[in-house]
Order: structure tokens, then C-alpha cells, then sequence
């Protein structure tokens, strides 16, 4: 309270021994001083040791979020997803530091945790429900018998999570509680395939979380819980959509096609009712008993699907980061994020569907479709800034699809030779850490039997003579199609996105009716690729023959060293970058980006010659910052590639390091040791004015030997030393 005292006893404890350094910290390492999260803005608190205050005052600070490339091979520290690759998130927000002795974690089911969130399509979730209850049997009446409880999407309505305080319910058991999800039955529809309509294929699906009424409300058993919607009124036309046995305290569950079929002739008002005592034979399956904190719970219905034959494509669906602290106090989150592209394999596929991660530090995401400019990927957070204003803060990046090419190894084959297809698409890079395979439909009764698919679903074909490459049977006797030879596109590694696969040239092939063996002498060989997503965003046949038309493939760039030691005084270092175009637009140049380890840009450009290929020289010497160094390449708008290296401080001396150690320790004198600076700084290791004439001596506090201790032990890194080396010159602690 404003003008009050509080007077009590802290205890602390020493870090380690002899270091003379105390802090608050319990052996939980939970400190036991702390700020209230409802505290007043601008109050200020005052701590008195040994008769000296220190002054605390309450705030917020500012965060930031941003959305990095870990990986040479689709470039480091650009807004730019690819399919099936993993990309960092991280998060900066002190406020959100709650525990300097641990590290932190973003985890919904906590109320204190605000939480960066990202949605595709139009999901319903609780952003707008209302009137929650709480009943203490499972079997008691809905409209009568509920006892109401306080909810709001405040202080995290980015997230579309329902923060529920109880501080209004009598305390005791409860078994089953109901909500109004604040939409009508036409807006859930809305968003609901419903397979049952002509040329409409897709699945619908529940994404939960309950696990705070797990912490704090000892819900501990899920394995009876149902999940029922009413219409109109609470209770009122009840459709059972998650029966018991189905769920846990927090996951995602596909709803039935009857039971979307249902919903879809109901109207009015929704109701949400879940039964933790389903089978009414428990008793306090919940209880509550004056909770300081609110439960934050999740409840989301997700659609994956086509309609009108592939012409339309759904996607409803939110992921929410759990970012996890990078290390104690260091207010840094991190995660990652990884997205993949659906293709007419797996689009319908209930198993792939279920890969996603949609609430965790590494969320796993589906797309239909790319998403650019204001469809991108926008990735939201409630920050409360520095001024106590709840803000968004967000980093939005595109997610482009890609045209696929087909290729062979040679332009003309022997009978018996292997022939090796290659087909390229990084659309078809699922995951990131996995080599994906493609294999052939082998079902004689499948349409497209002997071409490469899934579930009678075609994605290759191979022709010879522009006939299929197709098994028949003549006078009793089979003769084998592409499935017989054992072809399979495999994957060249992890997130390539190049696909492989082999077969040998037969003598004889089976004649469009399959009604005689024709030879393949002289025939054409092609291939034919159901891209379900070219660069544009469209679906689209890819060929042999039509290969030069494709939209823009360009080589990754390469570089002829990754990392470099940064050059001593009066030498440079050069790196260079080369790479490919092939269907470059004549007369527009390469534009390049290089973003310094300080985050500042520079951009240049690069003349492609004829055949599209380029090359670019960047050179370091003395004066460049050490780190990591990110280029960044586009021609003609649209996006080639990314890649970066790394620039290394020079090692330093085994004798310097051994002069710090006995410096430390008083066994040698000032000057020896200025004798190993002087080396450093003739070396380049150590900056210091470019007028220093030389170094004399030093002044310095004690305190330094005991960090050339630290570092003659390897306690600390080269660079930590260094910089202290260099701030005391620079300050004339250490005379020059």
C-alpha cells in the first residue's frame, strides 16, 4: 500500500565460498523477494542494508520477438520459412523473468505467462465465451444447479486462452463444468467441414488444454471425461463430441464426421459441457478451495480440408509458443517452429495430421497453401510495454510454395540401364529432421496403379512412349509396371527436398490397352509431377519437356570458407560467395544483404552472367566485428537463398595465458604481464586507439587478477577476458 512500511528478516545466502557475493535465493531457488504482479505502476520500494537504501521501483519493460534461420542450408537470421525446416523463435521480456534462480517457462496453464501465438484461417476458440460454471455432480442440472465464476481473455487475449477465477464459486468438489462459447451454431459451421456435401473432403478437430484445473484444481484422472456441445440453451440438443477414454488434460482429438454432420442442422446459441465424472461413479473429481491464482484453458476447433474438388483449401488452425528460458535470468525465451506444406497425399491424411505440434516450445505446423503479405505467418504477443499499455508486438514472416522440377541422368538409355529420375521440391520436405519416401501404388485396381502415390492418389508418373509405365496381363501371363522394379523416391538427406529414384530401361513395355507388349526402342522417356502447389500457389503438372518454363530454381549459394579468424593488423581476409540462376531475367542484377553481427546492413549487388551464375567477395580485416555474418539473396524480388559465416576473435598465446596466471598470483611482476598485452594489441587481438604510442605499465584494481585468474583457468572465454583488457585501457586503468 502507498505510504506504508513493511518491515521483515531476508535471508542470504552466499553464492559460493569466499566469493562475498549473497543472494536471495531459497535451495528451490525461489527468491524471497519479489514484486506482486498487481503492483501499482510507478511505486518505488526501498531496501535498506547496513545503512545504505536501494531504491526499487515498479514497472514494465518493453519485449521484443524475433524469428531467426538456424541453418546454413535455408539461410541464418531472415523472416523466411521453408517447408519442413526448423527455424528459431526467440522472445525477450524481462517482465516475464519471474524467477532470477531458475529458468523460466512460458507455459499456458499458467496465468502469469503471456504467450506468443500465431493463427491460420479463422479457428474457433474461447476468445468469446462466457458465463462459466461450476456443478458439483456430474449429474446435476445444467440450467439450475451451476455455480457461476468470474473469466475474461485478460491479460492475454493474443493467445484465445479463458483465464477462469473461482474466487466466486463456494469451495468444495465439482465434477463437471459448462460455458457459453459466445458464437452461434452458423459460425461454427462456418468452419466445420461437413464430408457429407458433394465435392467437400476434410477432418475437423479438437485442440485442448486443461492442465491448469490439473495444478490447481486436482482434476488428476482424464480418462472419464466427455466433452458435450448444446444448442439454444444450456443442456438443449446435446451432441457428444468427446466421449471418454479420449482425452488426457491436454491434446488434440479428431471429431467424428456424424457428429460434424449433426452440429450442422443446429442453430442458435453454443454451449460447451465437460464431464470430468462421465460415468458418475466418483465422487470430487475437482476441488476448489480459495485458489489466488485464475486457471487459463484452451479450447479450439481446427478444419483441414478441400472443397470443390482442390479448387478451395481449408486451414483453421492456432499454435501457441511454450518458450523456454535460455538460462536463469537471462529473460531470453526460446523455441521453434517448423511448417510443411499438405500435399494431395496427406492434405486428407488423419495420421499426418496428427503431427502437428500446436502448444509447445517446438510447434510443428500444416499449411494448404503458401502464405504471403498480409496472409503470412504473424506471430502475436501481448507485451505490457514499459508504460503499463497492453501492446501486440509481433514478427510476421511469408511462407512461399515452390515449383517442382523433374530431371533425368542421361538424354538417352540402353535396355537394362539404370535410369535415375530426379524430382525437386522442398514442398515435399515434411520434416526436418527425417528423409521422406515416395512409393508406388502397387493396388491392381487402383486407377493409377504403377505410378508414384499413396491410397490410390497419383504424384508421378513415368511414361515411355507417352504410354504409363504399366503392368498387363497377355494370355494368363502378368507383365510387370513400375511397381515391379522396386522404384521409390528417396529423399537425399534431411530437409533437401531433392528426391531420387531408379529403375531399369526395359526392352518391352505393355501398349496403352494392355492388350499386346510393344518395344521401347526408339521411344521417348518423360515424367510427369502433380505439383499440388507451384510457386504460385496453384496446383500444376510438371514435365520433362516443360521444365525450362518452370518458375525460377536457383542453386543454394556456397561459400569457400564458413568460418574465418578474424585477420591481425594489416592482413585481409576475403570470403567468397558463388551460386546459380539458371532462369535468371537478363539484365537484373543479384541484390545482397550482408546484416553485420550488430545487426546493421549493408546491401550491394552482383552482375549474373549468361548461364545465371554469380560470384561475390567480402573481405574482413582488423577493424571487422567479430560473429556471425548473414547474407541474403533475391533477384527480381523474389527470394535464392541465404547463407552465413562466421567471424572468430585469433587465439590467443598459451605463454600469454600462463603470464595471467602467474600475474595473478604475484609471481611474476606488472611488467611481464603488460609484455603478453603488448604482443595482443601489436597481434590485433587487443583494439585500443590507433594514437596509443605503446604501453608503460598499469594501475589496475584488484579485481582484474582475479579475472586473469579465472581466465588462466579457463573459468571464462578469451573474448570475456579481452574485452576487459580493453576497457581498462581505454579508460587509462591500465596506463598506456
Amino acid at each position: 500500500m502507498r505510504g506504508e512500511t513493511f518491515s521483515d528478516i531476508v535471508t542470504l545466502v552466499e553464492e559460493e565460498p569466499y566469493s562475498g557475493l549473497l543472494d536471495s535465493g531459497d535451495f528451490n531457488h525461489q527468491s524471497t523477494i519479489g514484486i506482486l504482479k498487481d503492483a501499482p505502476r510507478g511505486e518505488t520500494g526501498i531496501i535498506d542494508y547496513n545503512d545504505t537504501p536501494i531504491s526499487v521501483l515498479t514497472g514494465f519493460t518493453t519485449a521484443s520477438v524475433s524469428l531467426d534461420e538456424p541453418t546454413l542450408t535455408v539461410g541464418d537470421g531472415f523472416s523466411l520459412l521453408r517447408p519442413g525446416t526448423e527455424v528459431s523463435i526467440v522472445l525477450t521480456d524481462p517482465d516475464q523473468n519471474f524467477n532470477s534462480e531458475a529458468d523460466d517457462d512460458l507455459d499456458v496453464f499458467q496465468d502469469f505467462s503471456l504467450i506468443p501465438t500465431f493463427k491460420i484461417g479463422n479457428p474457433i476458440t474461447l476468445e468469446n465465451s462466457i458465463n462459466v460454471q461450476f456443478f458439483s455432480e456430474s449429474t446435476d442440472n445444467l440450467a439450475t444447479d451451476g455455480d457461476g465464476a468470474i473469466s475474461s481473455v485478460e491479460p492475454d487475449r493474443k493467445s484465445k486462452r479463458l483465464f477462469i477465477d473461482t474466487s466466486t464459486v463456494a469451495n468444495g468438489p465439482f465434477e463437471k463444468i459448462s460455458l457459453n462459447l459466445g458464437i452461434s451454431a452458423a459460425e461454427l459451421n462456418k468452419i466445420l467441414i461437413d464430408t457429407s456435401i458433394s465435392n467437400t473432403f476434410g477432418t475437423n478437430w479438437l485442440n485442448f488444454d486443461l492442465r491448469s484445473f490439473a495444478k490447481d484444481l486436482e482434476v488428476n484422472d482424464f480418462s472419464d471425461t466427455s466433452i458435450t456441445l448444446s444448442f439454444e440453451s444450456l443442456g438443449n440438443e446435446s451432441i457428444r463430441i468427446v466421449d471418454p477414454g479420449e482425452m488426457s488434460s491436454n491434446g488434440f482429438v479428431q471429431l467424428d464426421d456424424s457428429d460434424v454432420k449433426e452440429i450442422s442442422s443446429k442453430s442458435g446459441s453454443v454451449f460447451v459441457v465437460i464431464n470430468f465424472d462421465s460415468s458418475n461413479d466418483s465422487t470430487g473429481v475437482g476441488n476448489i478451495s480459495n485458489e489466488d491464482n485464475t486457471q487459463p484453458i484452451i479450447i479450439d476447433f481446427f478444419s483441414f480440408g478441400l472443397v470443390d474438388i482442390g479448387n478451395q483449401d481449408i486451414n483453421n488452425s492456432i499454435y501457441r509458443f511454450e518458450l523456454e528460458e535460455t538460462s536463469q535470468n537471462s529473460s531470453v525465451f526460446a523455441g521453434t517452429l517448423e511448417v510443411a506444406i499438405t500435399n494431395q497425399l496427406n492434405i486428407l491424411d488423419p495420421d499426418f495430421i496428427q503431427t502437428i505440434r500446436t502448444i509447445d516450445d517446438k510447434i510443428k505446423a500444416i499449411t494448404t497453401n503458401r502464405l504471403v503479405d498480409e496472409e503470412g505467418i504473424s506471430i502475436n504477443y501481448s507485451d505490457l510495454d514499459a508504460v503499463g499499455v497492453v501492446t501486440t508486438t509481433s514478427s510476421k514472416s511469408d511462407f512461399n510454395t515452390n515449383s517442382g522440377t523433374v530431371s533425368l541422368d542421361s538424354v538417352s538409355y540402353r535396355f537394362g540401364q539404370p535410369v535415375t529420375f530426379t524430382l525437386r521440391d522442398s514442398d515435399l520436405n515434411l520434416k526436418s529432421d527425417t528423409i521422406e519416401t515416395y512409393t508406388v501404388i502397387d493396388d491392381p485396381n487402383s486407377l493409377n496403379v504403377d505410378t508414384v502415390g499413396k491410397d490410390g492418389i497419383i504424384l508421378l508418373e513415368i511414361l515411355i512412349k507417352d504410354i504409363r509405365y504399366k503392368r498387363c496381363t497377355i494370355n494368363g501371363v502378368e507383365f510387370g509396371g513400375l511397381a515391379s522394379t522396386g522404384f521409390t523416391l528417396i529423399e537425399t538427406g534431411p530437409r533437401t527436398g531433392i528426391f531420387e529414384g531408379v529403375f531399369k530401361m526395359p526392352s518391352q513395355i505393355c501398349n496403352k490397352s494392355g492388350t499386346k507388349l510393344i518395344s521401347t526402342a526408339g521411344g521417348s522417356l518423360d515424367a510427369k509431377y502433380f505439383d499440388a502447389r507451384d510457386a504460385f500457389g496453384e496446383p500444376n503438372i510438371i514435365s520433362l519437356s516443360s521444365n525450362k518454363q518452370q518458375t525460377q530454381y536457383s542453386t543454394f549459394p556456397e561459400l569457400n570458407q564458413r568460418e574465418i579468424i578474424l585477420p591481425l593488423k594489416g592482413s585481409i581476409e576475403n570470403i567468397e560467395l558463388s551460386g546459380n540462376i539458371p532462369n535468371h531475367k537478363v539484365g537484373i542484377p543479384l541484390a545482397m544483404i550482408l546484416v553485420h553481427p550488430d545487426g546493421i546492413t549493408k546491401n550491394f549487388s552482383a552482375s549474373l552472367t549468361n548461364n545465371g551464375s554469380y560470384k561475390g567477395i567480402f573481405s574482413i580485416n582488423e577493424n571487422s566485428l567479430t560473429g556471425v555474418y548473414k547474407i541474403h539473396l533475391s533477384h527480381n524480388s523474389i527470394d535464392v537463398g541465404a547463407v552465413s559465416f562466421t567471424v572468430l576473435h585469433p587465439s590467443v598465446p598459451d605463454w600469454v595465458k600462463n603470464n595471467a596466471k602467474w600475474w595473478s598470483i604475484d609471481a611474476i611482476p606488472d611488467s611481464e604481464f603488460v609484455d603478453g598485452l603488448e604482443e595482443l594489441i601489436d597481434k590485433g587481438v587487443i583494439k585500443i586507439p590507433s594514437t596509443t604510442p605503446s604501453l608503460s605499465g598499469t594501475n589496475s584494481p584488484g579485481w582484474i587478477k582475479i579475472t586473469a585468474q579465472w581466465w588462466s583457468n579457463n573459468d571464462i572465454s578469451d573474448d570475456d577476458f579481452l574485452f576487459a583488457i580493453e576497457y581498462l585501457v581505454k579508460i587509462g586503468v591500465i596506463r598506456i
